[in-house]
């Protein structure tokens, strides 16, 4: 009993000196349920570049890293939309993608600091925004068409919101951030009316 009880004062010690830290969806865009379905899929080749910037300075350390799993998360969801089937050539594609990822981490130190001064009683918010911009080009006419998107996390850390920490972790909260952003953009191009 003794012991279990040093290990839950220990656990809500470190909770306490680390705050908890939970994302919230900016919601600019609208959720995926579904997406419509096609007679053929057209096969497509994407291309992602990504660029990160914090408090409006580049910060290039982890752009490699982001890049390669957005262009994954990218093809993936275009693969399971059932509209596309992505190739890994260029050459005898139907469709190009070219994707512009741009995340903005807006962060304030003092205010970090002073929510971590009291143990986290003061909550302290932080964002990262999503623009991208995607051009598609038609193989067969060279016709180009293009799209935009914005949307966001919004970070908060407070101690009072341990509860929601499970279920809300920052990590996750970008994932369904960018996922939503390219979901959005396999309706968009489904719309244009290329895919009959």
């Amino acid at each position: 009993m003794k012991k279990e009880l040093i290990q839950i004062s220990a656990a809500m010690a470190l909770l306490m000196l680390t705050g908890c830290a939970t994302s919230f969806q900016a919601n600019q865009l609208d959720p995926v349920s579904a997406f419509p379905s096609v007679k053929y899929k057209k096969t497509i080749f994407v291309d992602l570049a990504y660029s990160g910037r914090f408090n409006g300075e580049s910060w290039p350390e982890t752009d490699e890293q982001n890049q390669a799993y957005l262009k994954g998360r990218c093809s993936q969801i275009l693969n399971d939309s059932d509209l596309f089937t992505v190739v890994s050539d260029k050459k005898g594609a139907d469709l190009t993608l070219s994707v512009a990822v741009i995340n903005d981490r807006e962060v304030d130190s003092s205010k970090q600091l002073r929510s971590a001064l009291t143990l986290y009683l003061i909550p302290y918010t932080t964002s990262d925004s999503f623009r991208s911009l995607a051009m598609l080009r038609q193989t067969s006419t060279g016709k180009d068409y293009k799209f935009s998107f914005k949307d966001g996390v919004i970070h908060k850390q407070a101690l009072w919101l341990a509860p929601l920490a499970p279920f809300k972790s920052t990590g996750r909260g970008i994932e369904q951030c960018t996922d939503r952003i390219f979901e959005n953009l396999c309706l968009e191009i489904h719309d244009t009316g290329l895919l009959k």
